[in-house]
């Protein structure tokens, strides 16, 4: 195991913020994970793990501890799922279940990071969430050094959430179990998707992917060779979830169902955040010198050129005021922001 020293962590996330851990260390097994963390006990040093760094905002400031990056790989394909290694490019635990008709996570395709990134991001896009397909979570707990294994219900995953984001630096995952369906039919419940193969009424799951990966490139959210991307980490809000007390005002202003602007949920109603922040004066292009919105999707904001994360923090603070005062609503942020702002 080799420590760096003020390692720059630039190109290790999407928004390609200048900034650097104190301490950095790559680590391709458990026993390498066990290594940095005893090196971490010994000098008394907070830890930040590290995916693919595509839901992330670093600070300016760095990191003042030490920088754990996750590349433990492991890729094993059954009749009824896989097994992942935490370090494994999300997208491409995709591709095979889907060459291997294992339906569950196809409208997750193109989706940037790294399998333990989506685990504790809970990701979820056009109609899935991979939390409806988890089995098992294999972590480290960083304190004491022991293994351990959480059943669904553990992990305790919400909207964007789980037990391992509340918890920053707790519990280090280092493989997930996915139960998946063989031959199943793909999911196409998303309008927008539901739209799209009307006219083809079976479609694949490979069809299924292939369309999720081309909506993705059109918004600007796809990190592949041969596709324009931005420096960005996506979508920065959540969709805020209200009452239905709190949406009935709303609902004037949002127009009719059928422009999929709100959704019901269990506890309340969704509302489309980028329209929102479009209404409240930030459309796609908006822009504040090096920082901006995406001139493909609202949700997205971009480093346009060499920002700084207290820029980009500087904007959505302004976004979530203007949102606050035009619809009474609080936005709360899908990234997770690292180090001190």
């Amino acid at each position: 195991m080799k420590v760096e020293e003020n390692y720059s962590l630039k190109n290790l996330n999407t928004f390609e913020i200048e900034a650097k851990a104190r301490f950095f260390v790559e680590a391709a097994s458990e026993q390498e994970i066990f290594e940095a963390l005893e090196f971490a006990r010994n000098k008394n040093l907070e830890i930040f793990v590290l995916g693919g760094g595509s839901n992330i905002l670093l600070s300016d400031a760095g990191f003042e501890g030490l920088v754990i990056k996750n590349n433990i790989a492991e890729l094993r394909i059954t009749d009824y799922g896989l097994t992942v290694g935490a370090g494994e490019n999300w997208d491409d635990v995709v591709a095979p279940a889907v060459e291997k008709n294992l339906a569950g996570i196809e409208c997750l395709s193109g989706v940037p990071g790294t399998a333990g990134g989506a685990v504790v991001q809970n990701i979820g896009a056009y109609g899935q969430t991979l939390s409806d397909a988890v089995s098992e979570v294999h972590v480290i707990e960083a304190a004491s050094g022991r293994s351990k294994i959480f059943g669904k219900q553990e992990c305790e995953f919400e909207y964007r959430n789980s037990i391992f984001k509340r918890k920053p630096g707790k519990y280090i995952v280092t493989k997930v179990i996915l139960m998946l369906n063989m031959g199943t039919a793909p999911n196409t419940s998303y309008p927008h998707v539901k739209k799209h193969f009307e006219k083809k009424p079976n479609p694949t799951l490979a069809d299924v992917r292939q369309f999720i990966i081309k909506l993705r490139a059109s918004k600007g959210y796809l990190i592949m060779p041969g596709y324009e991307s931005y420096k960005t980490a996506g979508s920065f809000f959540k969709n805020p979830i209200v009452s239905r007390e709190q949406f009935e005002p709303l609902k004037p202003l949002l127009g009719d169902a059928s422009l999929n602007r709100f959704w019901e949920v269990p506890n309340g109603m969704k509302i489309a955040v980028a329209f929102l922040m479009e209404q409240a004066g930030f459309q796609k292009g908006y822009r504040e010198g090096s920082v901006g919105i995406s001139p493909k999707h609202s949700l997205s904001l971009v480093n346009f050129d060499g920002a700084k994360a207290s820029e980009v923090k500087a904007l959505a603070d302004k976004i979530k005021l203007a949102v606050s005062e035009k619809f009474g609503v609080k936005l709360e942020e899908e990234i997770l922001l690292v180090g001190k702002f």
